[in-house]
């Protein structure tokens, strides 16, 4: 009889996330999820606040030359035409063979992510000062001094 093995305890979620993305990016056209995740990389931070791209669509006959749909924010659309030789030729260096020919262009909205607002740390104890200070008391360099309270400073903060 056939024994599976069975895997104990946590799994890294990368490796599933992997394989259940993976069919829904293809249905998009993007065979590997790099472009979407480079994509700040390859129009540059300012076009990429203002552009997602779509769906990249091959024609029946090649897998080569294909076009790019991007989403651009309203307004933004002259600006790409203007920079579509350039775009396209990032995109197909990025790939590293001539994938795409040509941009298709759709104005909508851009929904971008924001980044999480940090928390500002809360301030030490007097006892963690004075700790600190202990700590790096016998240290003759200043600035080598102040630099070592700066980090045990973040290291305790970082603690809580």
């Amino acid at each position: 009889m056939r024994q599976s093995r069975t895997q104990q305890g946590p799994k890294a979620i990368a490796a599933l996330v992997g394989k259940s993305s993976r069919a829904a990016l293809v249905r998009r056209g993007f065979a590997e999820a790099d472009i979407l995740n480079q994509w700040g990389s390859i129009v540059g931070p300012n076009l990429a606040e203002v552009s997602s791209p779509e769906k990249l669509g091959y024609t029946r006959q090649s897998n080569r030359e294909a076009t790019l749909r991007i989403r651009v924010a309203p307004g933004w659309a002259p600006e790409f035409q203007h920079f579509e030789p350039l775009i396209i030729e990032r995109v197909n260096s990025f790939f590293g063979y001539k994938a795409v020919a040509r941009l298709q262009l759709i104005q909508a909205p851009v929904k971008k992510n924001t980044p999480p607002k940090r928390i500002p740390p809360t301030p030490l104890t007097d006892a963690e000062k004075q700790w600190i200070e202990a700590s790096v008391a016998k240290v003759t360099d200043e600035e080598l001094k102040q630099r070592l309270i700066a980090v045990g400073t973040a290291l305790l903060q970082a603690r809580r």
